[in-house]
């Protein structure tokens, strides 16, 4: 299992949330999910920051989501909603004792 984190510049957060909720679905086909996602800015033009923590079973399932021809179909969406993603893979999942 790997973990991904995408730091996201959205340019429009309505075209970005249809572009979102179109791709977290062809995810799924990959055995891929968003685990948590959430703003850091929101500007009043309706820009902003948006951070999501993805899981996939490899990163190849991950590469074969990237390639998928659904989701290159929403290429305008996504152009219209992001202006900028950062990714980063994990190279190794941790997990730590909670403190008591």
């Amino acid at each position: 299992m790997i973990n991904i984190l995408v730091r996201l510049a959205v340019k429009d957060f309505e075209a970005f949330e249809k572009f979102e909720n179109q791709a977290s679905l062809i995810m799924g086909k990959y055995k891929g999910r968003i685990i948590s996602a959430f703003e850091t800015v929101r500007n009043s033009d309706g820009s902003g920051q948006e951070v999501h923590v993805l899981e996939f079973p490899n990163e190849e399932a991950f590469a074969l989501y990237r390639k998928d021809a659904s989701l290159l179909a929403l290429s305008s969406l996504r152009e219209r909603g992001i202006s900028n993603t950062e990714v980063d893979v994990s190279l190794c999942v941790k997990t730590y004792a909670p403190r008591a």
